[in-house]
């Protein structure tokens, strides 16, 4: 910032400064015309230092980008990279002015007027600025962490920049305010009184700023997680100060209250280590049992011979008689990172179970129901006796018990 002293210093060489001007123009000037054109040499002077220090910056904040192999000119293109011309031209020719200020006839309390004004314009381009710089750098750590194996420097990186933002707007007030003279201690007694009331009609927005807090803590979930928060699903895109982004799998785009992440459980179905795969097999009732076991024994080997199953823990076996078909359940778990992964594996093993069941000749059964017309006959059936009863279930028990001796033994 241009001290006074500098003005100080051109106002008492300005009597030279005239005495050189009167002689190269062979004319009186006035105070009023010396300002105007000492002003007009000093703007252009300062749009030319702008751009000088514009592309200064430009080629400071490309050389880091080139080194980390970030396409600047890529980034700048697509328009995800504000333009840092505007901000430094701003603030250039807020000083040349200020400078032109004491070769102008003006009274002491308009000439710290315009001082005061200057000041406070300058701290407003210097937030201007930083802001822009901010969002350089905020798109840097962005890209840069597209390209490294953690999920959380997704989530951490924008967060960051606008908290930064955030703390370049309260500096640049309280800056302000000290210009001004403003109270601040009667400014901040002020807003203990009304921060209960501010407090109670921002509640909601509090509960938000600390709910993705709380995210950034905790790491519940990371960029790219595929989450369920109450009754929806989808995958996190973006978390932001008052709410996360979650696109639906029917491609639709949810915000989430940070919030409600305070007290919902959050489901990340991302960070599975396994993914699992819980079905029926339904074969027909006519299946032999030595192809029923050989066909769960060769899916049980389907399984070790799996590139991305789990080998330490699945469930083959014959879990159920259903209505039209013996039931063989299928309880297995894939070692995937990602859905698409984990429907390729499925189908492989599937298929696998296709035609193993056609290389052992059985038929997968489907809903069926055989209805059996009969005429209305008399009975002539007799009633079983005790005796035949307890035969019939001795003779039961007997053939049990060779099945058990021969198979299980």
């Amino acid at each position: 910032m241009i001290s006074i002293s500098f003005y100080v210093i051109i106002d008492k060489n300005r009597n030279t400064m005239d005495t050189f001007i009167m002689q190269f123009i062979g004319v009186p000037v006035s105070g009023n015309m010396l300002g105007a054109i000492f002003a007009f040499f000093v703007v252009i002077f300062g749009v030319v230092v702008a751009q000088v220090i514009t592309y200064m910056l430009v080629h400071a904040v490309r050389l880091i980008y080139t080194r980390n192999q970030l396409d600047f000119s890529l980034l700048q293109s697509s328009q995800e990279l504000p333009q840092l011309r505007s901000p430094v031209q701003f603030i250039i020719l807020l000083w040349s002015l200020s400078a032109s200020l004491t070769f102008f006839e003006l009274s002491e309390p308009v000439l710290n007027l315009c001082l005061k004004t200057a000041k406070v314009l300058t701290y407003i381009g210097f937030v201007w600025l930083g802001l822009r710089l901010t969002s350089y750098f905020q798109v840097f750590f962005v890209e840069k962490s597209k390209k490294t194996a953690l999920k959380f420097d997704d989530l951490l990186a924008p967060l960051l920049g606008k908290v930064i933002k955030v703390l370049l707007i309260i500096v640049g007030l309280i800056s302000v305010a000290e210009i001004l003279n403003l109270p601040l201690a009667s400014l901040l007694a002020g807003l203990g009184i009304g921060g209960i009331a501010i407090a109670m009609a921002a509640k909601d927005t509090i509960a938000n700023i600390f709910g993705s807090l709380t995210v950034v803590a905790d790491r519940p979930f990371s960029i790219g997680d595929w989450v369920k928060i109450k009754d929806v699903e989808g995958t996190v895109e973006h978390l932001g100060f008052r709410s996360t982004r979650v696109r639906t799998f029917y491609n639709s785009l949810v915000s989430v209250p940070n919030s409600i992440l305070l007290t919902a459980s959050v489901d990340n179905m991302g960070e599975r280590r396994y993914r699992r795969f819980n079905t029926m097999l339904s074969i027909t009732y006519d299946t032999p049992v030595e192809k029923i076991e050989a066909f769960c024994a060769g899916i049980r080997e389907l399984i070790d011979l799996h590139a991305d199953t789990r080998k330490d823990y699945y469930l083959v076996h014959l879990n159920e008689f259903s209505a039209s078909s013996l039931d063989i359940l299928l309880y297995v778990f894939f070692q995937t990172p990602t859905w698409e992964a984990e429907l390729v594996a499925r189908e492989c093993l599937m298929l696998d179970c296709i035609r193993l069941a056609q290389k052992l000749g059985i038929e997968f059964a489907f809903p069926t129901q055989t209805l059996h017309l009969n005429q209305e006959t008399v009975s002539n059936s007799k009633m079983a006796s005790f005796d035949s009863v307890q035969k019939q279930i001795a003779n039961g028990q007997k053939l049990a018990s060779n099945i058990v001796k021969s198979y299980r033994s």
